[in-house]
C-alpha cells in the first residue's frame, strides 16, 4: 500500500510536466506555422489583385482590338457607293457598262483607302483578284463570289463557305475565329453583309465585305510582357476544341498557334483558368512549374485569356520571409523548452525530498486510519491470498497481522466462509448483505468489493465488511411492526364492512399471482401487494349502514361510497412507502373507457399496477360469497371479465388471470358462505 501511494505521488509531476512541455511545443509550432501561412496568404491575395488587374487590362485590350476592326469594317459595308455598286454589279446585264465601270473605279479607291486603314498599305497599288496569300480585304457579290480584293487575299474562299452562308442567311455579321492559314500562320477575320440602299429592313444582302488579318502584327503584341518588371509573367489565349485545349502560347520568344494539350479537367493552370474565369489558384502549368494563375473570358469570342506567373518568382520574398519567421520562432521555442526543462529538473530535485517527507507523514496517517477503523478490511490477490488485513479484522480472528499476510483466505476464514465471500455476488464493485461465520459467531455484514484497476496490486480485490447484525435485527423488528399495523388496519376494515371480510387478503393473493405471471419487478410486486391490502382503508370513513345495505344504493349513497378512494389517499399520503402505493390505490377504480372514478382516466394513462389491482378486485368481489349471496363460479367470473376487457379492464391482465385461474383450487372455496 505504501509503495503504491509513493509511486503515484512521485510519478504524477513528471507526467504532468512532460504533457505540459509537449503541449507547449505543439501549440507553439502550430502558431508559428499558422502565422507564416497567414503571411503567405496575404502575399497570395496581393498577387491575386495584381494578376487580376493585368488580366483585365489585357483582356480589355484584346476585346478593343477585335471591336475596333469590326467598327471600321462596318463603315465600309455601310458606304453608299459600295451598296450602289454591288446592287448594279448583281444586275450588270441590265446596267450600262460605262456607268458600272465608273462606279467600279470609285469602289476601288474606297477599297484602297480601307486597306490602308487595316494595315495593307504596301498592297494599295495592286488591287485585283489575283491573290495568293492569307490576308487582305475583299468584296463579295450576292452569289458569294469575289468581286474585288487586295493583293494577298486568298483566291479560294470555299474554306469559309459555312461562315459566309450563315452571314447571307441570317443577314448578320460574323467573326472568323483564329485558324491556321495555308502558310500555317494565324489568321483572324470578319464578314459583314452589305445591303441595298432601299433595303430598310436589311434582310437581303447584295454582297459582303470580308477582312482577313494577321494577328501577329498587333493582337500578339497585346499579350507580350512589355512593361512588367517580372520575368516569368505570361499571357496566353486558350480555347476548347473537342477534348483538347488549343493554346496561343509563347515558344522561344515567339508565338506558336494551335499548340494542343488534353483538357485535363482543371488539373493544369490553363484548364483551370479557362473553365473558371475570374478564379485564382496556385497550380502547375503545362511545363510542370508551379504558377499563380487567373483567367478572363474574351467577349464575342470562344477564346479565354490566361494570365500567370511563376510561383517561385512571385513568392520569392514571401518564402524567404516565411523561412526566416519559422527558423526564428522555432529557435525561440527550443530555447524556452530547454530553459523549462532545466528549471523543472532543478525544482524536481528540491521537491523530491519534500515529497518523501510528506509521503512518510501520509503513510503514518493512513496506517493509523486503517488500524483503528471498526470495519473489517481485506485485500486479496487473484489467487485469493491475503495482501493486507487491518488490525480490527485480525483481532476478530484472534490472529496477528503479520501471521495472516500471504496466507490463503481459506486457511484463515475456513473453506465455507471463504468461498461464500470470494464467490459472492459482491464482485465487480458491487455491494451486498450476507451472513458469514467468523470464528464462533455468525454475523450479518454489508460487504462491498472493489477490483483495483491500477497500481502495484492491479486486479487485486478489496473487501470491506461492515457488521450490521444489530441494524438488521432492528430493521426486522420495524418490518414486523409495520406488517402488524397493516394487518390491524385490514381487520378494522373487515369489522367495519363484515360483508367483505377477507376481501383485502384475497385481492392481494390474486394481484400478486397476476403480477408474477406478467413478470413485474420485485419493487412493483412489493408496491402492488401493499396497495392491495390498504386499498379499502378509506371505507372506515364511509357509514356502515351504506356498506351493509342489502338494497340498491341511492345516488347520494353511491357518491359517499366512491369517496372511500379520496379517504384512503388522505390517510396514506403522509406515510412513506418504497413505491407508488398511494398512486396505485388512487387509480384502482379507473376504467379503460374513462367510466371509472375519481378522475375518469383512460387507457394506458392508468398505471399497470392499478389495472392489475382493478381486475383482481373485480375477480374477488364476484367469486367471493357475501351474506346476501353466494359467490359466482370461477369460470363464470372469467367469462364476465373477458367480455368487459378492452372497455373496462386491460385484456393483457385478464389473459394473465385466465392462465392461472384453473390451477388455483383454493379460489373455488370462496364461493361458500
Amino acid at each position: 500500500m505504501k509503495d503504491k501511494r509513493t509511486s503515484k505521488k512521485t510519478n504524477s509531476p513528471p507526467l504532468l510536466a512532460s504533457i505540459f512541455l509537449v503541449f507547449f511545443v505543439a501549440i507553439s509550432l502550430w502558431l508559428i506555422f499558422e502565422y507564416a501561412e497567414k503571411e503567405r496568404s496575404r502575399d497570395l491575395i496581393n498577387w491575386k489583385t495584381r494578376l487580376a488587374l493585368l488580366a483585365e487590362i489585357r483582356a480589355a485590350a484584346v476585346e478593343d482590338w477585335i471591336g475596333l476592326r469590326k467598327i471600321q469594317l462596318n463603315k465600309l459595308a455601310e458606304n453608299a457607293s459600295l451598296r450602289l455598286y454591288l446592287s448594279a454589279y448583281n444586275n450588270r446585264d441590265e446596267v450600262d457598262k460605262n456607268v458600272l465601270g465608273a462606279e467600279q473605279g470609285h469602289v476601288r479607291n474606297l477599297l484602297r483607302a480601307s486597306a490602308d486603314r487595316f494595315g495593307f498599305a504596301e498592297n494599295i497599288s495592286a488591287i485585283n483578284k489575283n491573290n495568293s496569300s492569307d490576308y487582305g480585304l475583299a468584296i463579295l457579290d450576292a452569289n458569294r463570289q469575289l468581286v474585288m480584293s487586295t493583293k494577298g487575299f486568298p483566291d479560294n474562299v470555299d474554306i469559309h463557305s459555312g461562315v459566309i452562308d450563315k452571314v447571307y442567311s441570317t443577314a448578320k455579321s460574323l467573326i472568323i475565329d483564329l485558324y491556321a492559314g495555308e502558310n500555317k500562320q494565324p489568321v483572324y477575320g470578319y464578314i459583314i453583309p452589305v445591303f441595298q440602299i432601299q433595303d430598310l429592313e436589311a434582310v437581303n444582302p447584295v454582297g459582303a465585305v470580308m477582312l482577313l488579318l494577321d494577328p501577329q502584327k498587333n493582337l500578339f503584341s497585346i499579350l507580350k510582357n512589355k512593361q512588367s518588371v517580372t520575368i516569368s509573367d505570361e499571357t496566353l489565349l486558350v480555347k476548347r476544341d473537342g477534348p483538347s485545349l488549343v493554346f496561343l502560347s509563347p515558344v522561344k520568344g515567339e508565338f506558336k498557334l494551335f499548340y494542343r494539350l488534353p483538357d485535363n479537367n482543371n488539373q493544369l493552370a490553363a484548364s483551370y483558368a479557362y473553365h473558371n474565369p475570374g478564379g485564382f489558384k496556385e497550380i502547375k502549368d503545362y511545363r510542370g512549374n508551379d504558377v499563380l494563375v487567373t483567367g478572363r473570358k474574351i467577349k464575342n469570342s470562344p477564346w479565354g485569356l490566361v494570365q500567370k506567373i511563376s510561383s517561385s518568382e512571385a513568392l520569392a520574398e514571401s518564402n524567404k520571409h516565411q523561412e526566416f519567421l519559422i527558423t526564428t520562432f522555432i529557435l525561440f521555442v527550443i530555447g524556452v523548452a530547454a530553459a523549462f526543462v532545466a528549471i523543472w529538473r532543478h525544482s524536481t530535485s528540491l521537491r523530491l525530498q519534500s515529497l518523501s517527507d510528506e509521503l512518510e507523514v501520509r503513510t503514518v496517517l493512513l496506517d493509523a486510519v486503517t488500524d483503528n477503523i471498526k470495519d473489517n478490511i481485506l485485500l486479496l490477490d487473484h489467487d485469493s491470498k491475503i495482501i493486507f488485513i487491518n488490525i480490527a479484522f485480525a483481532k476478530a480472528l484472534s490472529l496477528d497481522v503479520d501471521e495472516i499476510r500471504s496466507k490463503h483466505i481459506t486457511s484463515v476464514l475456513g473453506k465455507e466462509t471463504a468461498e461464500s465471500l470470494v464467490n459472492s455476488s459482491c464482485e465487480d464493485s458491487k455491494a451486498c448483505v450476507m451472513a458469514l461465520q467468523i470464528e464462533a459467531s455468525e454475523r450479518v455484514y454489508h460487504v462491498s468489493s472493489t477490483r483495483l484497476e491500477s497500481g502495484a496490486h492491479q486486479s487485486a480485490t478489496l473487501y470491506v465488511l461492515h457488521d450490521i447484525s444489530e441494524l438488521k435485527q432492528e430493521q426486522e423488528k420495524r418490518e414486523q411492526l409495520g406488517q402488524g399495523i397493516i394487518q390491524t388496519l385490514v381487520k378494522a376494515v373487515d369489522l367495519h364492512d363484515p360483508f367483505c371480510i377477507n376481501h383485502s387478503e384475497r385481492t392481494r393473493d390474486v394481484a400478486v399471482e397476476i403480477a408474477k405471471e406478467m413478470d413485474l419487478t420485485n419493487i412493483q410486486l412489493e408496491s402492488l401487494e401493499m396497495a392491495s391490502l390498504l386499498a379499502n382503508i378509506g371505507k372506515l370513513f364511509v357509514p356502515k349502514e351504506i356498506l351493509i345495505k342489502m338494497e340498491a344504493l341511492s345516488d347520494d349513497e353511491s357518491k359517499q361510497l366512491k369517496k372511500h378512494i379520496e379517504y384512503a389517499v388522505d390517510i396514506l399520503s403522509g406515510l412513506s412507502f418504497n413505491g407508488p402505493v398511494v398512486d396505485i390505490i388512487s387509480q384502482k377504480n379507473e376504467r379503460l373507457d374513462g367510466s371509472g372514478y375519481p378522475k375518469g382516466i383512460t387507457g394506458n394513462d392508468i398505471m399497470l399496477e392499478s389495472r392489475i389491482l382493478a381486475v383482481a378486485n373485480a375477480f374477488v368481489a364476484m367469486a367471493s360469497s357475501r351474506a346476501y349471496r353466494e359467490g359466482r363460479d370461477v369460470k363464470e367470473v372469467m367469462n364476465i371479465l373477458l367480455e368487459q376487457s378492452e372497455s373496462l379492464y386491460d385484456r393483457h391482465v385478464v389473459a394473465a388471470l385466465f392462465h392461472i385461474s384453473e390451477n388455483k383450487a383454493d379460489w373455488k372455496t370462496w364461493q361458500s358462505i
